[in-house]
């Protein structure tokens, strides 16, 4: 069932199936704005920041416009293009991050369609399927309409309301911290541990850090204590182990020094785009309640495969 909706002030659309509730936002650079399950709000949406936003095709290619603008972070699910330091003045391309999305239904899905990017002659197109079970099937498109091929990869970007924990199919010696990377990062003297096979990251205090890396499946998922039960937030995705990545990861965890939630994100390879072709990522989420005494070997089996 989709509904038109106000979703944390901005207008859009609400998707229902049985314990799964989203909200899409067009408008607010085509973002998944809320995700509930069974009534509780999984992602992070600042509160503070603006609910209307300047009317970006009136914008020309002046730089000062952009670092006036500024570096916004509403929340919510959205796709940054990689790498990041091809981003002018440090700020994800406007028409992309920010822009107004068009948006239609199909039989089976919603689309969302940015606009062409003035900075990098991109296009974002999101496929959103919500299933009869509370499944969601997630494509992401990379189009060129540029007249140069170009060199990118796709970032699916995640913010979480904390606390919450992550577990990532890998080995903990394949998970690093950027802080030896990236001076702005301390060094929180904090290291992935192996819990029943699976890296654990917790995001569950105030603390700046990032992690990196890469995975033996694309599996990962986000486990929340509610009350007397855990949600665990999985997702599922194809990886390709021989293909270049940018921050050579295939995923990242990001924790967020002040404000109550983290990251996570996962990567498409880095892919040469020829003019007028496109690259895509595809997702499929999943959402199920355990008791809090459940393990995470138990969690992770019934969550990815059913058994």
């Amino acid at each position: 069932m989709m509904i038109s909706a106000n979703i944390y002030g901005w207008p859009g659309y609400t998707l229902k199936s049985a314990d799964i509730e989203l909200g899409l936002v067009p408008d607010l650079g085509g973002r998944i704005l809320s995700l509930k399950f069974c009534g509780e709000e999984l992602l992070f949406i600042h509160p503070d920041e603006p609910r209307v936003l300047p009317d970006l095709r009136s914008m020309n290619k002046n730089q000062a416009f952009k670092r006036d603008f500024g570096f916004h972070l509403w929340g919510g699910d959205k796709v940054w293009i990689a790498p990041e330091y091809a981003w002018r003045d440090g700020i994800p391309p406007l028409d992309l991050d920010a822009g107004r999305y068009a948006f239609k239904t199909l039989e089976d899905a919603c689309v969302m369609t940015s606009p062409i990017c003035r900075e990098t002659g991109l296009q974002i197109v999101r496929y959103v399927r919500l299933e009869q079970n509370g499944d969601i099937q997630l494509v992401d498109e990379v189009h060129n309409l540029s007249d140069k091929p170009v060199l990118r990869g796709l970032w699916n970007v995640t913010q979480i309301k904390k606390p919450f924990d992550v577990y990532w199919d890998a080995d903990i010696v394949n998970i690093r911290s950027y802080h030896l990377e990236d001076p702005t990062l301390p060094d929180l003297k904090i290291v992935p541990q192996e819990l029943s096979g699976w890296a654990h990251i917790p995001c569950r205090k105030d603390g700046y850090f990032k992690f990196g890396g890469n995975l033996r499946q694309g599996r990962i998922m986000a486990v929340r204590e509610i009350k007397d039960d855990i949600i665990a937030f999985a997702r599922t995705f194809e990886i390709d182990p021989g293909a270049a990545y940018a921050h050579r990861s295939m995923a990242e965890v990001f924790n967020h020094k002040i404000l109550p939630y983290g990251e996570v994100e996962v990567h498409a390879p880095l892919t040469e785009i020829p003019p007028g072709e496109c690259t895509r990522f595809v997702q499929s989420w999943r959402l199920m309640a355990f008791l809090r005494s459940s393990k995470i070997d138990a969690v992770a089996s019934k969550i990815f495969t059913g058994k």
